[in-house]
């Protein structure tokens, strides 16, 4: 899991987290929750998910013998709920599966994996910055893209303040890029399901940290990821929409003259599934 590669492309580097067991960066988080869950006496886990995190969920609770429920929603991608359906795991849907699996964990004593709320997922992705910095010394800046933003979190602890951090969303979900950029048309149609998250917990820690760091956040456009996407696959890199958003976001920097240093790194969050 760790360790995963850091590619040059032209003028940026690729920090290839689609290359995890699972083929996302939620194996990070779920790791060490996992090992936190085994050391607190939990037998059982609960998740609420839009794909990702829960498959990396079901593989390694299947891997440690613990009992996983998941609560997605009834608009989850088909072929992520094709992958969790060959683990054991109860997989259940919800028009609510964030406030289901909050109350499944106190109703039933499950250990929740909620990343955004579980202090041991930043510890996680701390990993993803310690080896960024051992890969790449001069790193300059670094593209991530914006969920709950517990990634972007954790990697930042381990980034020196000379690093700038830029955050990515799409214009249909941009919770913490409206805070920064005014450079788009209005979408609705949400393209990147694995960055759905409406309500974020740490969203002014999240806005903070990219502010310090001297960095922004960028609401991009369906057509730029897509277009991106097929950049990245004629050079083949075969990533998700997520990853193409983040490098997206990169192509918007160079177009509008942001300082990105000479070493920025993208970070491939998922597999394309």
């Amino acid at each position: 899991m760790t360790n995963t590669p850091l590619v040059k492309l032209d003028n940026c580097y690729l920090k290839r987290e689609d290359q995890n067991e699972t083929g996302s960066a939620k194996d990070r988080a779920i790791l060490c929750q996992i090992d936190n869950l085994k050391k607190n006496n939990f037998t059982q886990a609960v998740i609420s998910s839009t794909g990702n995190a829960a498959i990396s969920a079901a593989h390694f609770c299947q891997q440690n013998k613990i009992e996983l429920v998941i609560f997605l929603s009834t608009k989850v991608n088909q072929k992520k709920l094709a992958i969790l359906k060959q683990y054991p795991s109860e997989i259940i849907l919800s028009s609510k599966p964030i406030s289901d699996a909050i109350k499944f964990a106190k109703n039933n004593k499950s250990y929740l994996l909620r990343q955004s709320t579980d202090p041991t997922a930043i510890i996680g992705y701390q990993q993803i910055g310690q080896e960024i910095i051992e890969q790449l010394p001069q790193v300059t800046s670094i593209f991530i893209p914006i969920g709950s933003g517990t990634t972007l979190l954790g990697i930042s602890q381990k980034l020196p303040q000379t690093i700038k951090i830029f955050g990515a969303q799409s214009v249909a979900n941009a919770t913490i890029s409206k805070s920064f950029d005014k450079n788009y048309n209005p979408e609705t149609r949400l393209i990147t399901d694995a960055l759905s998250a409406k309500f974020i917990p740490q969203k002014n820690k999240i806005i903070t940290t990219i502010k310090k760091s001297n960095g922004f956040s960028f609401a991009i456009q369906n057509e730029a990821i897509i277009s991106a996407a097929h950049f990245l696959e004629s050079k083949n890199i075969s990533t998700s929409l997520e990853g193409a958003l983040a490098f997206a976001a990169f192509q918007k920097a160079q177009t509008n003259n942001f300082d990105i240093g000479a070493f920025p790194v993208i970070l491939l969050t998922g597999a394309k599934r």
